[in-house]
């Protein structure tokens, strides 16, 4: 734990929540939740960072960070399909309000072809993850892995590519505010691509998928009900003294805490 009564070490990291109004929000001063991946030399391999203080990278994203996995799944065959073959997959057991997961997208091309990476020449299409509307659902970029430069022998065009098989992950985490329905979520969409070789492209293609994910219950927040007391007694203590020192009343001192010693605001 580090004492930064005056914020100047998150300011130094550049992580001060600039979301937070400075003129009398009991919060400010604190830092974007984050979490940095370091590796032996020290050096930063990884950093994630969140614009809501309940959200967290999952324990998958942080592993295969930690342990350096690439992209690619080894559960991907590595046999080279006749035709673009695509699978998806949810990288974890279950979506909560708290915790990020990937939803994984898995593409295996043909020898001899490949896929249009971001960006694609005019009129064809990128290969994408496009996800419905869904309330109950927060989604985060797309996460794409590196292209490859691709050169048409006879033209000599170059453009960003994908070979062979390749994973595309697109965050996602439950939506604290809304209805959550406890038998799962379910999700939709459509993954597009377009498959050339060096002479022709084909048509570009769509896949529509639907899955019900399960949902895990969330857990106590401090601030928040019996269990989050549980949690953290000390919080609503802690609010308190936050909020009196930021809220000044017109005589200059500190307001006073409600009778029942819950926080104000």
């Amino acid at each position: 734990m580090l004492s930064d009564p005056d914020s100047a070490v998150i300011r130094s990291f550049g992580i001060l929540n600039t979301l937070i109004d400075p003129d009398d929000h009991p919060w400010f001063g604190i830092p974007y939740p984050g979490s940095y991946v370091v590796g032996a030399d020290g050096a930063i391999t990884h950093k994630f960072f969140e614009n809501n203080l309940a959200v967290r990278p999952g324990p998958e994203q942080l592993l295969r960070a930690v342990l350096g996995e690439p992209m690619l799944e080894a559960r991907v065959d590595a046999a080279a399909p006749e035709a673009v073959e695509v699978s998806i997959v949810l990288d974890g057991d279950s979506l909560a309000a708290t915790v990020q997961r990937d939803l994984v997208v898995q593409f295996r091309v043909p020898a001899g072809r490949h896929v249009y990476a971001q960006p694609a020449p005019q009129g064809t299409i990128a290969v994408d993850v496009v996800l419905a509307e869904n309330e109950s659902v927060v989604e985060r970029p797309l996460v794409r892995p590196p292209s490859e430069l691709h050169t048409l022998a006879g033209t000599g065009e170059s453009f960003q590519v994908h070979h062979g098989s390749f994973e595309l992950r697109l965050p996602l985490t439950i939506n604290n505010a809304a209805r959550i329905d406890t038998a799962g979520v379910t999700i939709s969409g459509e993954i597009r691509w377009q498959s050339c070789d060096d002479e022709m492209c084909d048509l570009p293609m769509g896949q529509r998928f639907e899955r019900t994910l399960p949902v895990a219950e969330s857990p106590p927040v401090a601030l928040r009900g019996n269990q989050g007391l549980a949690l953290e007694p000390n919080a609503g203590r802690h609010f308190q003294r936050m909020s009196e020192r930021r809220l000044r009343g017109p005589t200059g001192k500190t307001t006073s805490s409600p009778p029942n010693g819950e926080p104000t605001g």
